[in-house]
């Protein structure tokens, strides 16, 4: 009894150890910010990241962290040691990735795992490593949240039952335009259609969507079956992050970007 007690208060003291994501040396709070990086550095030069992404982390107020660095997300919690970053968990989603990003995605869990000593200056946040160097804004600062309507979102990711993610099929594509006077075009991947569309507070209102019947088989068929599925759903919640706009119906749902 006496060991377990020990354990459960090495682990509280863990817990209450996050200081409130406070920086040392008055830098400011990690909480609840999101930070995207401009720049990366080993051994005094600039490591290339695969074309097209950059590494993305999110260290929510609750202790919990996500990061992303082009394919999967990386899930864990988080907390400070004086300057130090102290990272738990690495579970990570399970969408199909070709070999340059799994690799990026194993390089990025592989150094928050290090323990990189932090400096946040404003809307600046470097972590170190050894000889590396990772360099990030505020997200906020430097991708402002797009708007809902006015232009054409392109299905990128499915979530499916339970915590499942998965890419589009190879070979096809989807996208959803919310126009401005509350129309809603839908390109499912095979056929396309046309509905209304409203939002209030973080919940979406999608009116009736009539499609065309063309017979749909494969990957556009499979695409567009998940589409409408949560098009029908009775109650969608949506979020937008910079360019990324995630809609859900309970536990199924699209992720989408502004190109």
């Amino acid at each position: 009894m006496r060991r377990l007690l020990l354990v459960g208060c090495v682990l509280l003291l863990a817990a209450c150890g996050r200081s409130e994501g406070v920086v040392a040396d008055g830098g400011g709070s990690l909480d609840d910010r999101a930070f995207v990086s401009t720049s990366v550095e080993e051994g005094g030069s600039p490591r290339p990241l695969v074309e097209g992404t950059d590494i993305r982390l999110t260290f929510g107020g609750d202790g919990n962290l996500s990061a992303r660095a082009g394919c999967n997300t990386i899930l864990g919690t988080w907390r400070l040691d004086g300057d130090t970053l102290a990272f738990g968990g690495g579970g990570m989603t399970e969408m199909g990735c070709d070999e340059a990003l799994h690799e990026q995605d194993q390089w990025l869990l592989g150094f928050l795992e290090t323990g990189p000593t932090v400096q946040l200056s404003d809307d600046e946040l470097v972590l170190t490593s050894g000889d590396t160097v990772l360099r990030l804004l505020d997200r906020e600062v430097a991708e402002p949240d797009r708007a809902l309507a006015g232009a054409t979102w392109q299905v990128e990711s499915l979530y499916l039952s339970g915590d499942a993610v998965s890419s589009v099929p190879a070979g096809a594509t989807a996208s959803l335009t919310f126009e401005e006077d509350g129309t809603l075009l839908v390109d499912g991947g095979c056929n396309r259609g046309r509905g209304t569309w409203g939002v209030e507070g973080d919940t979406l209102q999608i009116g009736p969507v009539a499609m065309t019947r063309k017979f749909c088989d494969g990957a556009p068929g499979e695409l567009e079956a998940h589409v409408v599925q949560v098009l029908s759903a009775e109650s969608l919640t949506y979020s937008i992050d910079a360019a990324t706009l995630t809609i859900m119906a309970d536990e199924v749902g699209l992720g989408l970007r502004q190109p």
